[in-house]
């Protein structure tokens, strides 16, 4: 037998005297039988529990918890928003942004070679101000 159960057996039996000399003598006031959540050892050694646990108290909280989790699961596994991505086209964008760039310098050449016609159009007379002028009104037009 171990040091730790040598006590334990030593206080209970300490214990059951000291019961035992409190019921001889008739003294209920500080029986603790009597007491209100008192616990008296049974035959097996073991006690019985009146006093609620820690345990007990918080299954409650604890099952009411879970079951708020599961439903909050639920409703963000269900949630379109969570599952449509945040930036819809971005890989549109990211794989055409190529092409646009080979395509930017034609465009602007194209733009320039316009403006060019333009001016010559005009008999060259006029700068280049005023042709772009002159665009800007038949563009509002």
């Amino acid at each position: 037998m171990s040091a730790l159960e040598e006590a334990t057996r030593m206080r209970k039996e300490r214990l059951r005297e000291m019961f035992a000399a409190q019921r001889k003598t008739g003294s209920e006031s500080t029986d603790v039988a009597t007491m209100p959540n008192a616990t008296m050892p049974n035959a097996t050694g073991d006690s019985t529990d009146t006093v609620p646990t820690v345990e007990a108290s918080v299954s409650g909280i604890v099952e009411e918890t879970l079951a708020i989790q599961r439903e909050e699961a639920q409703r963000t596994d269900l949630d379109i928003a969570s599952i449509a991505p945040k930036r819809a086209n971005w890989d549109l964008k990211r794989d055409l942004q190529k092409k646009l760039d080979a395509l930017k310098p034609l465009n602007d050449a194209a733009v320039a070679d316009l403006i060019r016609k333009r001016v010559q159009e005009s008999n060259g007379t006029e700068g280049l101000a005023d042709a772009v002028e002159a665009h800007m009104r038949s563009s509002r037009i």
